[in-house]
């Protein structure tokens, strides 16, 4: 029986492109369904895919640009308003994990985007960096170098001897050293590596390689891409068979 099972929702950054959405990643851990991120177009997606919107259990949102976390609020209420359509339905709880201030950020957006003061709909919150246990996984938060404004996690999911890790964005001056110790031994290692060349906010696909090679990563997927950047990053890991490029709608069990 496989522990994880991984879609691949959006596979792209800001700009939408017809191959890759901006990020949004479903993952199966036994029973639960973790949403991963929420950027823009993510709903029609997910729709698309035939996914329902009421099974997700867990939204994590890594941090709080646009590609990430857009649809966070059309995602609860589009909830809200399919529970109403059908009588005699309940709503069902959803757990937001995201980083400091998520809590804040989304009574901010509920006063532009959603006004009606009446209108609920049961929502937990997580905040930070920190360890939690939901149905038998293990989860720790992390947190991530990206941008300076606020903070940004990543989240190490551990399931019945199986790991999965998912950074979010990753800066280029992420501690190498915290990293391997996060990822050591991953099953499954979902990270950004949308340039070529180092940069402050963002990873490599050679940090990747890096990273994959001395932490014992098992299998990495490397994600948050441009389309016409592939060609390159393709080169670059040809002939490393443990790690491969993402692409929109394909699943990973481990």
């Amino acid at each position: 029986m496989k522990k994880f099972k991984l879609t691949i929702i959006g596979s792209g950054t800001m700009m939408p492109t017809k191959k890759r959405h901006p990020s949004c990643y479903l993952l199966e851990v036994g029973q639960k369904k973790i949403l991963l991120d929420i950027g823009h177009t993510s709903i029609s997606r997910l729709v698309e895919m035939g996914i329902n919107l009421n099974s997700i259990d867990i939204l994590f949102i890594s941090h709080f640009h646009t590609d990430h976390f857009a649809d966070a609020l059309p995602l609860v209420h589009s909830r809200w308003i399919d529970d109403i359509s059908q009588p005699g339905r309940k709503h069902k709880p959803l757990t937001i994990i995201g980083p400091k201030s998520i809590k804040e950020r989304w009574k901010k957006l509920r006063e532009i985007f959603w006004v009606e003061p009446k209108e609920h709909y049961p929502l937990k919150f997580i905040e930070g960096v920190q360890k939690i246990s939901i149905a038998g996984a293990k989860i720790e938060l992390f947190e991530v170098t990206h941008v300076p404004w606020y903070q940004s996690i990543g989240i190490k999911v551990s399931f019945q001897n199986k790991i999965f890790v998912y950074t979010g964005d990753i800066g280029g001056h992420h501690s190498a050293k915290k990293l391997k110790q996060t990822a050591k031994n991953a099953n499954l290692l979902l990270i950004e590596a949308c340039h070529v060349n180092p940069t402050p906010n963002h990873f490599t696909i050679n940090q990747v390689a890096q990273i994959v090679k001395e932490a014992g990563v098992k299998k990495a997927i490397a994600t948050h891409l441009w389309d016409a950047k592939v060609p390159v990053l393709k080169e670059k890991i040809k002939g490393q068979n443990k790690i491969i490029l993402a692409k929109d709608l394909i699943k990973i069990s481990i």
